[in-house]
């Protein structure tokens, strides 16, 4: 395994585990606290390790070769095209009630979403250039 993939791994996996945690933590907290300023500080927690994630796979793509970047940056371009597309096209069915679906369900849904999407595109790129 190369240097940054290493680096990435060491930063990007522990970050995951403490998003995993600290979601369940949170949402369980939510159903004990009532103070506003307390709801606020646990609803937004998950959104630190997520940042430290985010953070794993800027210094990620900043350590990669040209190649790896080209790759990088295609799945990113195409996940969030794909990810933009299908919100949208969701949220016009959603306003026309042929789907029903909570906003807030629909807006958890996009990091994931992407995730996905990047991932699967980069597996798409990595292949074709290969």
């Amino acid at each position: 395994m190369r240097p940054v993939a290493r680096r990435y791994m060491h930063e990007f996996v522990p970050a995951m585990a403490a998003y995993v945690v600290v979601l369940f933590l949170s949402t369980w907290a939510l159903r004990h606290v009532e103070a506003t300023a307390l709801r606020v500080l646990l609803a937004l927690a998950p959104a630190v390790p997520v940042a430290a994630a985010a953070r794993a796979v800027l210094r990620f793509v900043r350590g990669s070769d040209e190649l790896d970047r080209k790759i990088l940056l295609e799945a990113f371009a195409l996940a969030a095209l794909v990810l933009t597309l299908g919100s949208f096209s969701l949220g016009l069915l959603v306003m026309a009630d042929v789907i029903p679906m909570r906003a807030d369900m629909a807006l958890l849904w996009i990091l994931p979403v992407y995730c996905l999407l990047y991932g699967a595109f980069a597996a798409i790129a990595r292949r074709r250039y290969a």
